[in-house]
This record gives structure tokens, sequence and C-alpha cells, in this order.
């Protein structure tokens, strides 16, 4: 009922008017309805006819309309909006006097994309004219159509350049033509081919701005970058990642038929002063000044509203790389005396010893009290025998209690002090046997326990030192507040990204580091704080040295100078830099965005993305020695050596009490 209304209403205002359609409405509702299939129609116009007519026609075909006077004020990025439907049909009369300016700012706001299909109504117009060179964001993104007319019919082209901010000239493909006689569009070519990469990927050798980080002097021109990044090797001062993403870059330029000036910069990122200005790869981007870098960006949130990410695939990864020695063990178990057993288990075990000891001496202060009593009872019994019988038989009878009574009379061999059976106990535990031997059953009974115990206990803690040796999979620092703790003399990368971290991270872990190894002067014969991986394997070779790179550059050197055990003593240390995926970007809503993520996305399922990674990303070198044998250094036996001493200072300690006391002892007689 409301359609109805509105569309008397429109025809009344029509007829009131009595103005002519400048843009034919058939041509406009085919192409919304057959070609685009679009929804939402936006209608730029300058006759008051054309607005409310094609509305209507528009209306009538189930679209949403919003007429826009072209000569009216109005705000663009208000009208195109992420409200719109995801593809919204935009038509300009570029007959108008407004037309101009309208191009120019849908240029400018980068309207020219895949959200919009945009008809351009070029009667008596030419494109050139339409799109010049100032309008310079029209690229192999743009959805533009092109209307003109001859005397039979209507014709529609599609219309795109490979970069206008290159001076790439303007490509026209005829998708249809409607007959005028029989208001019938035939279709020549669909439109959604011809705007797709299909036929927007032969840029038939245009050459594309390009940026990229080479932290060396005199690095100036195309050729010398290139020379650079084309290498497979490894070059001072440039990353692992920026050769990778040159390879990435190289098969876009083999796949879309480009070529690329690159400009050279010494970093990525950074501001000038405390302005906004940014400095660097990033800076260069974010102007516009360059259509793709040979560098991949970290992940920062502030970056997402800036840059468009086109591919993510190289894992970057940090560490400090050093050869594990003896005095390096921060967690005490290379040949540590003690390190089997923690503090707990000596006190525990110690106390258990006591206690044994203890209950050892108690059993036997019971038996012999006992036997005390049994003599004391044995020798009333004789005296009340020795009154009845006989002398005779009073003497046989004695000698058989006597030898009853050294049967059931302790063993004075078997009886001892308290100072005798801790010596007993210490000597089960060392497992150096006991003699004499207890006859009785309580003793004996303790000391098999005692043996059984020192058996367990003896075995666990020989296998676990000498498995300690062999094995040195955790052996180590393990973090990087270790690693500043520790005796090793450290040196980075010389590259950029290491001395924008000491200089504006707030990190503690990295303001310690800086303080305890950095800050302090080196010799002659010591690496530089900053360095190059080949002048830092000798270092490494030699122990006491860590070098924090890249990994993946560091592995290819390491594999062929160092030897197996070498190989095997290497250890890794992260956590000074984030382990991330690295993000490929362009300028944010670059005309290229979408062309390039898709071909990115068809290299890696072909697998050029893996087989380019596999070459780049080389895994550490494995260990092929069965096992490496540390040597016990001084700290790891200091436990043994200390209970030595101890024991000697305690046995003089015992002397000099024992000549105190005879001395005082002979002064009292």
């Amino acid at each position: 009922m409301c359609l109805s209304v509105l569309t008397l209403v429109l025809t009344l205002v029509c007829v009131f008017l009595g103005q002519s359609s400048s843009m034919e409405t058939s041509v406009l509702t085919e192409f919304t309805t057959r070609l685009v299939k679009t929804k939402e129609n936006i209608i730029f116009a300058c006759s008051e006819q054309d607005l409310y007519s094609n509305a209507l026609a528009l209306m009538e075909s189930n679209q949403f309309v919003q007429p826009v006077h072209i000569n009216s004020s109005y705000i663009l990025k208000s009208i195109l909006t992420r409200k719109n439907y995801a593809r919204t049909t935009v038509i300009v009369d570029t007959n108008c006097e407004g037309s101009s300016r309208l191009l120019k700012e849908a240029s400018a706001n980068r309207y020219f994309n895949k959200t919009y299909q945009w008809l351009l109504w070029g009667i008596d117009r030419s494109i050139d004219e339409l799109l010049p060179l100032e309008l310079d964001y029209v690229g192999p993104n743009a959805q533009i159509t092109y209307v003109n007319k001859t005397k039979g019919a209507y014709y529609l082209w599609d219309i795109h350049s490979k970069g206008r901010q290159l001076k790439s000239a303007l490509e026209i493909h005829l998708i249809a033509k409607l007959l005028n006689d029989k208001k019938q569009l035939f279709i020549i070519k669909d439109i959604f081919e011809l705007q797709s990469i299909k036929y927007r990927s032969q840029f038939n050798g245009l050459t594309l701005r390009g940026a990229s980080v080479i932290d060396q002097e005199n690095i100036l021109t195309n050729e010398q970058i290139e020379a650079v990044l084309s290498r497979p090797t490894k070059d001072p001062g440039v990353a692992a990642f920026i050769k990778y993403h040159y390879e990435l870059l190289c098969l876009l330029r083999d796949r879309f038929n480009f070529t690329v000036k690159f400009r050279n910069s010494r970093g990525w990122a950074g501001r000038l002063g405390n302005t906004t200005f940014r400095l660097g790869l990033l800076g260069i981007i974010m102007r516009n000044e360059a259509d793709i870098a040979a560098s991949g960006a970290f992940n920062r949130i502030n970056r997402f509203a800036e840059f468009d990410t086109i591919h993510q695939s190289w894992k970057f990864e940090t560490a400090f790389l050093f050869r594990f020695t003896p005095d390096l063990d921060t967690h005490g178990k290379s040949g540590n005396f003690l390190a089997p057993f923690s503090r707990q288990v000596w006190f525990f075990t110690l106390g258990t010893l006591i206690g044994i000891t203890v209950i050892w001496l108690l059993l036997e202060y019971l038996s012999k009290r006992w036997h005390s009593k049994a003599e004391k009872q044995l020798k009333r019994r004789n005296l009340n025998i020795r009154n009845i019988l006989s002398v005779a038989r009073l003497r046989r009878r004695a000698i058989n209690l006597t030898a009853e009574n050294k049967m059931t009379r302790a063993d004075p061999k078997s009886q001892s002090n308290w100072t005798e059976r801790i010596l007993h106990t210490f000597g089960a535990v060392c497992q150096q046997g006991m003699e004499p031997i207890p006859k009785d059953l309580p003793s004996r009974s303790i000391v098999v326990t005692v043996f059984l115990f020192s058996v367990v206990m003896y075995n666990y803690y020989t296998s676990s030192v000498v498995g300690g040796l062999l094995s040195s999979s955790d052996q180590g620092p393990a973090t990087v507040d270790e690693i500043t703790s520790s005796p090793l003399k450290i040196s980075f990368e010389d590259i950029g990204y290491y001395k924008v971290l000491f200089r504006e991270s707030s990190n503690p872990v990295v303001t310690r580091l800086i303080s305890k190894k950095l800050s302090s002067s080196r010799g002659a014969n010591e690496m530089g704080v900053y360095g190059h991986i080949e002048e830092a394997i000798p270092y490494l070779k030699n122990g006491g040295f860590a070098f924090h790179c890249e990994v993946v550059d560091a592995y290819p050197i390491i594999a062929e100078l160092f030897d197996a055990n070498e190989i095997c003593d290497l250890r890794e240390v992260s956590g000074l830099m984030e382990v991330e995926i690295m993000n490929w970007i362009v300028h944010k809503n670059s005309q290229y965005t979408e062309l390039f993520k898709t071909a990115m996305c068809n290299a890696r399922e072909v697998g050029l993305v893996e087989r380019i990674l596999r070459q780049r990303q080389m895994k550490k070198p494995a260990c092929q020695s069965l096992y490496t044998v540390y040597p016990v250094t001084i700290s790891g036996v200091s436990s043994a050596f200390l209970t030595l001493l101890c024991g000697a200072l305690l046995a003089l300690l015992a002397l000099c009490l024992e000549i105190a006391t005879v001395k005082w002892r002979l002064r009292r007689i």
C-alpha cells in the first residue's frame, strides 16, 4: 500500500515537472537486476526527473534506493557507510556539473573498491575526461561500469587500470549492450568474470613502487637492493624474513608480470620527535609511497587501522644461542654431590637414621635390664637349692646354672656404648658391613631394616648422579634472567630492531639485561655488543658466550662449522622478543590488497609458500652424539669436601675435649 502511494506521488511529481529523463531507466534496471544483482542503489543526479523516475523504476524492481541531488550539500562519507549492503550500486550522472567533484572525492576516500558497483552515465563524455590521472585510485580492484550511446544502442564497458598513480592507462572491456528499439540487454561478457583476478592479473611489465629494509651503508640504487635481496646466503643487516618476503614478492611479480623499483630504508618503524610522522618502512607504506614491501611487520594493535595484511606465514623467532659448559649449570645438577636429593630429603634421611639409632639403643637398654632381672632371680633360686641339696649336687647344679647364665646373658662383645651404635648405623648406610654382628633378635631386625633402607637409597642416589652426568637436556640457563645472572658474555646481531628494543622497552627484564651485561666496557679480544653471526661463531665454539639473533639465520652456519659434540652442547633461550607470525602489509585500502591476497592464497594452496618456507626456515641441527659426559666441577663436589672438612674439624674438637678431660682428672688426683 505504501509503495503504491509513493509510486503515485512520484508519478504526479514527474508529470508536474514536465522534465525528460537524461538517464535511460531500462539501462539502470537491467544493470542492477541482471548484471550486478545488487539490492541497494544510490543515485547521484542533478535532474529531479532522473531522481524521481529512476527511483520509482528501481523500487518497482524491489530495490532500496537513495536519491541524492549531486549539486546539493552532502557528505559522501555519511552516504557510503558500513551500513550499506555488501554489494551496492552507485549511479552517477556525469553530465552534471558536480560529478567531477564527486568522483574526485570518491577516489580520495578509496570508494572505487570491491564494495561498490559504480555506474557512470557518460553520454557525450569520453572516459579519459571522466577519469583523469588525478583520480589515482582507479586500480585493479575498481568496479566501474561506463555507459555510452550510439544511434542504435547503449554500451556498457568495464573500466579499470593497473595503477593510475603509476601513470597506467585505463583498460576497457565491453560488458553488454542494450538495443534502443527492443529495450533488451545482450550480455557479451560476465561482469564478475571481467572484474576477477583472471582478467586483471596481467600488468604488462608495469613498474610498481617497492620498499625494503637493509641496514647497510651506501645501499641506494635498485640494482644494489635487488642484488642483496636475491642472494640466498645471509647478508649483514638483512633479517631472514626480509629475504623470505622478497621471494614471495617474486612469486607475485611472476604471477602478474610486473617489475619493482625498490627504495631502501634503514629501519622498520619510528616517529619524528613527538609528532605522528612515521619513519622507516612503515612510514613509507602508510603514506602510500610504496605499493608493495619486501618485508614483514610485527603485529601491533594500532597498525590494523593503517595497513592491510595480504599474507601471514613467517614465524619470527629469536633466541640466545650458547654452548653449554658445566660452569653454567644454574640448577646445580652438573655432578652435584647433593643434587639427587633435595634438602628436605637429606634432613628427613638424617632424622630417620637418628631415630633408628635411638630405637636401637633403647632396645639394648630394655634387653640389658630384662637380663639383669633374670640373673637376680636365678641367684635367689641358687641359694635356696644350696641349703637343701648336698654339696655334690649343688656343684653339678651350679655348673648347669653357669652354662644357663652364659646362654641367657648377652654377649659382652655385642654390648657397646652409644658411639659404637652410631658408627654401626653409619657403616650400614654406607654399605660397609657391621662387625660384630648382633645376636639378639631385636637388634638383628633393626640391622636388616637399615641395610634394606641403604640398598634402596644408595641405588637411587648413584643412578641419579650417573644419569645427571650423562644427560644434559635441561642444563644451563633457561630464561633471560638466568642468562643475565650467568657468567656468559652476550652480544646481539647488528640489526635495527634490537636497537629499537633497547631504546624504547620499559620491560624490567630488558632493563636488568642492559645494566648488567651491556653497560660495562669490553676488552680488545671480546666481541662488541653488536656484531654479525660469522663473527660470533668462534666465540660460540669456545663457550662462555651467548649470541642473540634470529635462529634460522644461525642454523646453517652452525651446521657447517660445529662438530657433533658442539651441536649437542648448543642451547637456546628465548623470551627476550616475542615469537609471532609476521604480517606482509600494504597501504590501508590499497587497490592491490584483494588481488595480492587472492594470489597468495592460491600460492599457499599449491605448495609454493611451503616450499619457500622449508628452504628459508632451516631446522636446528640434530644431535648425532649418543651422549655427552660433562666433567664434574668444583661446585658440584664442594658439598662432599665440605662434609670431609666438617668431619676433620669435629675430630679435632673431640681430641681437644678428651685432652681437656684427662688434664682435669689428673688435677683432681
